[in-house]
């Protein structure tokens, strides 16, 4: 029995040339056998497949059938041996398509007797970066996998590298050459990635799924996002300093903690409680507020309503032995069937009676990467092989649709453990049970590099660290703090793991660390505006946190980098994670300006940064725009009135562009920066009641500035920079010396 196969190219546009095919500047050329085929862009190969194999066994041959304006249809044939004993050998004919867009292409095939799916490409040379956030192998922190074998797998808690339970996996990865590799299925695999001239990638699958985006990282992201869904909105509260206890012993004591921040003037905009505050089995099963934590819709509306603080629940799909519950997987942990309709809809009605009626806005996912039965059935018949992978996608999926429907996007969930696809549905990941010394902020921050690689475009650390004592030495708590202020989820850990030992309040250290605190908060506070639009245009600009391979794929000093990145895209931060104060720091081409001094940095070189306790390694790229000001309050409402405002800092070097999001009335404005000439910059700044002044920075004396059109003062406002009052709804000309 043979069943006809066809492998479709549609191309828009279309250019056709023997067996190559173009759309813009993408071509795929077939191989003279066609089992095979070279992925190019801009005459350059970035790709070539020597071959597809179903269940481990090559094409035996491959027929051009037709060919249109816009598919090719290729008739395949495959060896397949009887899985009943027999070893009988027959041939499978089956169908593939490719589809060819702008700047990727899709490959897509479904043969219903295959059971695994391999991809073999010819090595050319190019790094690869993503997969997992784990630093596997060996706990290295470089993120450049090159060389290396990598399970596509979410693995139960047990199987850790550093940091502890750093669960985000992707079936994602981004090639230095100027692709990335996504195959799209839940299926658990097996990268084999540059070994013996070869890249090989397999799926516990017959279904063959997979895309290759070209270009630079913005265009890779933004299609990748196309596929699997916008990034899911952030709030500006969750852009804020968020604090949390692993142990809280009630809602006194959560109080206590608002009320202690705001009497040291440390700004806050959330908080969220971890287990055990509910009752029932491991203090969570009933999902309610226990009596530790009695009248919740008292003490939650005074967060609310006298500190300007939003709550966040921790939460599990799991009811820790406690059977009464619908759609119970069977083992100790007792974890949801998510795609049990039943267990959804009980998980629903808990939460909805026993927190979001109370002003509960988000939820810490947490334990979706422990050990849970495979052979169990789900109800929407999962296979094994996929179960690990897609359970925590549901389960942010799942989260997400209860929050919504209880307050719209305004709220927020985050995750240890994440899979593709999870995107849309997860507002951050935070990178697992990270230890509490220097080691464990450093294999953080690399943590963070390969989760950006993996195009996930929100990531926080528990700052302080998580194992461990909760008390920290003073210098290391600042470097963190210093570090997660440069985040996109920024938590802070007050205690250390389940409670135990001295606490890292603030009030524990000294007047001198209280204020230092403070200014970083409030720092943190002021780039709000810059973050808040960042993450809610990640799907056109990329995740937040940049490693520098993805920014400069062609700068081969950044190959095995981890410990430096570009923040949006304005900012080099390059966190300090040892007891020393100085640091190297490898420069990009261009200029650099010290965010702190506004010293100018040529660019293309290394250079020995030192800095004290007050200040970080930071780097204001020439040619750049960021925002500062402030768009929420937080509990800082209780000690300034000022009114909303957005100031706009340009730092000159080039031509460049911002867009300004605004929470309150859900807007976007468009700023341009156009370079004319050597000497002059148009900056154009439309309508927008939030924004007040222009910061522009430069090495160079500002000389002139027309407001459109008329000559405008400007000032003076500190060593290279210049403030240019009222520029809402203006068009301005810089002209300097």
């Amino acid at each position: 029995m043979q069943n006809i196969s066809k492998f479709y190219f549609i191309i828009i546009p279309f250019l056709l040339f023997h067996t190559g095919i173009y759309a813009s500047d993408i071509s795929v050329q077939l191989s003279n056998s066609n089992k095979g085929f070279s992925l190019y862009r801009s005459g350059k190969k970035l790709v070539e497949v020597e071959n597809i194999q179903f269940d481990f066994r090559n094409a035996d041959s491959v027929k051009v059938i037709s060919k249109t304006e816009q598919q090719i249809e290729l008739l395949t044939y495959y060896p397949w041996i009887s899985p009943r004993g027999t070893e009988e050998t027959v041939q499978k004919q089956d169908t593939l398509w490719m589809n060819i867009d702008t700047n990727f292409i899709h490959v897509f095939a479904a043969p219903k007797w295959a059971r695994e799916v391999q991809i073999v490409l010819k090595d050319l040379g190019g790094n690869y970066y993503g997969l997992q956030e784990t630093l596997y192998p060996d706990n290295k922190k470089s993120p450049n996998l090159r060389h290396t074998t990598m399970d596509v797998e979410i693995q139960p808690e047990s199987y850790r590298y550093h940091e502890n339970c750093a669960s985000v996996h992707s079936a994602f990865f981004f090639n230095s050459l100027g692709y990335a590799s996504f195959f799209d299925s839940f299926s658990s695999g097996q990268y084999r990635l540059a070994q013996e001239g070869k890249t090989v990638l397999t799926h516990n699958t017959g279904k063959l799924n997979w895309y290759i985006f070209t270009g630079n990282y913005k265009t890779i992201y933004n299609d990748y996002y196309s596929i699997i869904g916008t990034p899911k909105y952030v709030p500006d509260w969750f852009c804020g300093p968020v604090i949390w206890r692993d142990e809280n012993t009630g809602s006194k004591q959560i109080l206590d903690d608002a009320k202690r921040f705001t009497e040291l003037h440390i700004p806050i905009t959330a908080m969220f409680v971890d287990r055990p505050y509910s009752d029932g089995a491991n203090g969570w099963s009933k999902m309610d507020f226990s009596a530790h934590y009695s009248h919740p819709e008292k003490w939650i509306s005074e967060l609310n309503n006298k500190y300007g603080v939003e709550l966040m629940t921790w939460v599990a799909s799991a009811t820790f032995g406690d059977t009464d519950f619908p759609g119970l997987l069977a083992g100790k942990m007792c974890y949801f069937d998510l795609t049990n309709k039943d267990a959804v809809a009980e998980f629903h009605r808990r939460l909805e009676s026993n927190q979001y009626e109370y002003g509960v806005k988000g939820h810490k996912l947490d334990r979706a990467d422990e050990t849970f039965p495979l052979p169990e059935d789900w109800a929407d018949k999962t296979d094994d092989y996929s179960k690990r992978n897609k359970y925590p996608y549901l389960y942010a999926r799942v989260t997400d649709s209860l929050l919504n429907q209880a307050w719209g996007r305004d709220n927020a969930n985050f995750a240890r453990a994440a899979y593709q696809r999870s995107q849309p549905y997860l507002t951050a990941v935070w990178g697992g049970d990270v230890r509490a010394n220097w080691d464990g902020l450093a294999s953080n921050i690399s943590n963070a590099m390969r989760c950006s690689f993996m195009g996930f475009p929100d990531w926080g650390t528990d700052v302080g660290g998580y194992l461990g004592e909760g008390y920290i030495s003073p210098e290391l708590y600042t470097r963190w703090l210093q570090f997660g202020l440069w985040t996109g989820f920024y938590e802070i850990k007050l205690d250390g793991s389940g409670g135990r030992g001295r606490e890292r309040t603030p009030w524990q250290y000294d007047e001198a660390f209280q204020k230092r605190y403070a200014q970083i908060l409030t720092e943190r506070m002021k780039l709000i505006p810059y973050i808040y639009s960042m993450l809610n245009n990640s799907a056109e600009t990329g995740p937040l946190m940049k490693p520098m391979a993805m920014v400069y794929p062609e700068d081969k000093r950044f190959t095995n980098t981890w410990d430096q990145y570009i923040f949006g895209e304005a900012f080099l931060v390059a966190p300090l994670y040892s007891a020393q104060n100085s640091r190297k720091v490898i420069l990009p081409e261009g200029n650099w300006y010290d965010f702190y001094s506004h010293k100018k940095y040529t660019g293309g070189q290394t250079i020995e940064v030192t800095k004290s306790m007050e200040e970080f390694p930071v780097f204001m790229k020439a040619g750049s725009i960021h925002a500062e000001g402030q768009i929420i309050a937080g509990n800082s409402k209780n000690w300034q009135k000022t009114k909303n405002y957005v100031d706009l800092y340009v730092v000159a070097g080039g031509s460049c562009s911002f867009d300004l999001l605004d929470p309150a009335s859900n807007t976007k404005t468009h700023i341009r920066v156009i370079k004319s000439g050597d000497k002059n910059y148009e900056v154009h700044i439309p309508a927008n009641a939030l924004i007040q002044n222009l910061y522009v920075i430069s090495s160079d004396k500002l000389s002139r500035v027309t407001k459109n059109g008329e000559k405008n003062k400007f000032e003076l406002a500190g060593t290279a920079s210049y403030c240019i009052k009222n520029v809402s709804g203006s068009s301005l000309v810089l002209t300097f010396e």
